[in-house]
């Protein structure tokens, strides 16, 4: 018998929130979907939907989503079909995971619960897979049952249950579903670990599989004690930016901590993106290593590790009299009527003793970080330069200048 955990619903549930099931058509999904709609009250049932994912791979694609629409129909309850689009050039399986949660991200709102029907062979696959492509103490523990997602919570309450028990429960319970053909392809790692790996091991031992779950439980529920001890830790080593000090990590423990601190910025790497970011910053090659990627920028400044947005083109246009001019990193409001213009090229400033600076030496002089010096407010009367936020000001120009940084763009001391 698979009994859900509803004391666990409810604590995940808001008062007003909904449940939706990922829902592929697939034994497991059904299975998770039987036990919601017989397992919970009525109350909680009238608040189930479902989502299916239409990846257009398959020729049965189309027969799929027709059969999971009869189902749902005959539970009564909403199906929400969601049609994403691959690039057959780079990885599908990698591809779909990623499409499927952000279609599901999309969905969830404050007190929502996504309920998604992964099971204890599942978690065996996905260890040995990250074993195969290494990985450390954060990779070994795991799916987690429950994480956030988005601005709700994802649960999956099937994850200590084998395979061969939701295959028996679904055979008596008369369940109806879908196989995906591309489920037996051995070329996707994953389904050969699937089918030549877990399968001939759990014949060996029928109780494996909800053993290795159990042991995964273990391994988060100690993780979890770890990243706390990992946080107070870390404080020793961040200074008042938020910039990760590089010169105090022990040697033989970069990496460790390195990742623990891009983790709280939730931020995670792989062993061969992180190996590659330790050997990036720790190296004499670069005086302003860089590491990019989607969603953010990684910097040293002053043997410090800074996490930066992405970078954007720095807003610019007309400032009108003694009015706020609101950018995503800082605001700006002058006396009298201005304009914002790029960053000028071989600019020299005159300073208040009267002599002359390049505005690149300026720059430096002021120790103003790399990544801040396009998006200073270059500040213009006419075609001259008269301001450079509250830094500098033309010794002749009469006006007065309030500039605001926020925190989207660190600013080191």
């Amino acid at each position: 018998m698979i009994v859900l955990s509803t004391e666990t619903l409810h604590r995940l549930l808001g008062e007003q929130g909904k449940i939706y099931i990922a829902y592929s058509g697939g034994m497991d999904s059904h299975v998770l979907l039987h036990c919601v709609m017989t397992q919970l009250s009525s109350d909680l049932r009238s608040r189930v939907s479902a989502i299916h994912i239409h990846h257009g791979l398959s020729d049965n694609a189309d027969a799929w989503a027709l059969h999971c629409q009869t189902i749902c129909d005959g539970y009564q309850i909403p199906l929400f079909n969601e049609r994403v689009t691959l690039d057959t050039h780079q990885s599908l399986e990698e591809q779909a995971r990623r499409k499927r949660y952000e279609v599901f991200e999309r969905y969830l709102e404050n007190g929502d619960v996504l309920l998604q029907g992964h099971h204890a062979n599942d978690q065996a696959e996905t260890l040995l897979f990250r074993l195969e492509r290494g990985t450390g103490w954060r990779g070994i523990q795991g799916i987690p049952a429950q994480r956030p997602l988005g601005l709700g919570q994802l649960w999956r309450p099937l994850l200590t249950i084998s395979r061969q028990a939701l295959t028996e429960y679904a055979q008596q319970q008369s369940l109806h579903w879908i196989e995906d053909e591309s489920n037996a392809d051995v070329r996707f790692r994953r389904n050969f670990l699937r089918h030549q790996v877990i399968e001939p091991w759990e014949e060996n031992d029928g109780a494996l599989m909800a053993q290795v779950a159990k042991s995964a439980e273990f391994m988060q529920s100690e993780g979890r004690v770890i990243e706390r001890l990992i946080r107070t830790t870390l404080q020793a080593h961040i200074n008042e930016t938020g910039g990760l000090n590089l010169a105090s990590l022990p040697i033989d423990e970069r990496a460790f901590w390195l990742s623990g601190y891009l983790k709280e910025q939730n931020i995670s790497l792989t062993q061969a993106q992180l190996s590659a970011v330790v050997a990036m910053f720790y190296g004499a090659q670069s005086k302003q290593p860089l590491f990019q990627t989607s969603g953010y920028r990684l910097v040293r400044y002053n043997e410090h590790l800074h996490v930066l947005p992405e970078e954007r083109l720095p807003v610019l246009g007309a400032l009108k009299k003694c009015v706020w001019f609101e950018r995503e990193f800082d605001r700006i409001r002058c006396s009298e009527a201005v304009e914002l213009k790029s960053r000028p090229e071989g600019e020299r400033l005159l300073l208040a003793n009267g002599k002359h600076r390049s505005l690149k030496k300026w720059l430096q002089d002021q120790r103003i970080p790399i990544w801040w010096r396009d998006h200073l407010p270059y500040i213009y009367q006419t075609d001259t330069l008269v301001a450079i936020g509250d830094l500098w000001q033309h010794p002749e120009a009469v006006l007065t200048v309030e500039w605001q940084r926020n925190e989207c763009l660190c600013w080191p001391n």
